[in-house]
């Protein structure tokens, strides 16, 4: 990935006279290595405490037209856009559009939430900037929302993956383009497929966003994973422990830089989310790639075999295998000789076969092996990770 150089520099030096970034910013760096030496990274906390302070701080003064509300810190935070930050979104989000293939005359239905939070405005205001037709529905109310659907001609859905299933089961028209959001998708084979069989012929989106950063990414037609709108924001990837950034393909925590953002911009804020980043052969103009999505949080970290293992990584290897609930305690103990022993319960009915995909899926993902699989129909109450070594 060539480095941005030039767009970060223009964002450094409009940030550094910024009142919350005046002391902590550079007004420029010469290469990655020094904007990651030189800039601190940023947490939801720092944000929290600031936005909490009487007219929000800092963050205050910018002309918002639009306040959405996001869970943060125990209450709710405002989210805030100013006019060029959404027409800046609107331009970004009109490259995808046009490569899925979406046009005015197009009729979207929105079940993503509205009311305070921040999705359903997101997809509707793109859509309407394009030309599109668009009803928003909102999560919920699946028969009425089959009517409405098949009597004004939808033929783009947007929402979650699991509730657009149950919409296609009780008679909705599969769409030309689905954007799913919500749940794990492509990263959940089950659930992909289920949807890919439900809509033959349908372009199916993965989107990753966060409330605070609309939009990350999006899947581009002939790409692999989701490809980062780079003209909005700075990827990186880091090593949760020691801070530095890692080298593509290996696993950390994503680090976020608005480029561009005008209301709350946001420089180096660490998003806790585990993933990989890998650059790519252009993909309708964008090369960084995020393959495999977001598969955990950063929160908790143990060292197995050598390896960093983060123990919410579990979960994405869980996902879609039927028998299998979700639940799980993984055990870390030491043999006489001092290596480690890895043990994985889970929680469910399946049987032989489903502990062999998950050591096999556990082994993809993780890079280590996992020693001993047992399934159990209901765990005990107690931590998920439990560490017996040195003791």
């Amino acid at each position: 990935m060539t480095f941005p150089l030039d767009p970060l520099n223009a964002a450094l030096d409009r940030l550094s006279r910024h009142p919350f970034y005046s002391d902590k910013l550079p007004n420029s760096v010469t290469d990655a290595a020094e904007f990651a030496d030189a800039i601190p990274l940023m947490s939801r906390s720092d944000l929290v405490a600031e936005m909490q302070k009487p007219g929000y701080g800092t963050f205050g003064g910018t002309n918002p037209v639009r306040m959405n509300m996001s869970p943060m810190g125990g209450g709710l935070v405002p989210v805030m856009q100013t006019r060029r930050d959404l027409d800046r979104m609107i331009s970004a989000c009109r490259t995808h559009l046009d490569a899925c293939g979406v046009e005015e005359g197009d009729v979207c239905a929105v079940f993503f939430g509205y009311h305070l939070f921040v999705a359903g405005l997101f997809y509707q205001t793109q859509m309407e900037a394009h030309g599109v037709t668009c009803i928003p529905l909102g999560p919920g109310e699946a028969d009425r929302a089959v009517e409405i659907c098949n009597a004004h001609n939808v033929n783009i859905l947007a929402g979650n993956p699991s509730f657009s299933l149950r919409l296609l089961e009780a008679g909705v028209k599969p769409p030309k383009v689905f954007f799913a959001g919500g749940e794990a998708f492509t990263g959940n084979p089950t659930l992909y497929n289920a949807v890919a069989d439900a809509m033959p012929g349908t372009m199916l989106v993965d989107a990753f966003s966060l409330s605070e950063v609309m939009p990350v990414g999006r899947t581009f037609p002939g790409g692999q994973g989701v490809h980062v709108f780079d003209e909005l924001v700075y990827a990186e990837v880091i090593d949760p422990e020691t801070l530095q950034p890692v080298a593509d393909g290996e696993r950390g925590e994503l680090v976020l830089t608005h480029l561009q953002k005008e209301a709350q911009p946001l420089v180096r804020y660490r998003t806790g989310d585990l993933t990989v980043k890998i650059t790519t052969p252009s993909v309708f103009g964008r090369t960084v790639c995020l393959p495999n999505v977001v598969f955990g949080r950063t929160d908790e970290m143990v060292k197995v075999k050598g390896v960093k293992l983060y123990p919410s990584e579990i979960r994405a290897v869980l996902l879609g295998i039927d028998g299998l609930d979700g639940g799980y305690r993984l055990t870390v103990s030491a043999k006489r000789g001092g290596s480690d022993t890895l043990s994985l319960a889970l929680e469910g009915t399946a049987g032989d076969g489903a502990a062999e995909l998950v050591s096999r899926r556990f082994k993809s993902q993780t890079l280590i092996s996992v020693d001993e699989i047992s399934i159990v129909a209901e765990l005990e109450d107690g931590p998920s990770l439990i560490d017996q070594r040195g003791k």
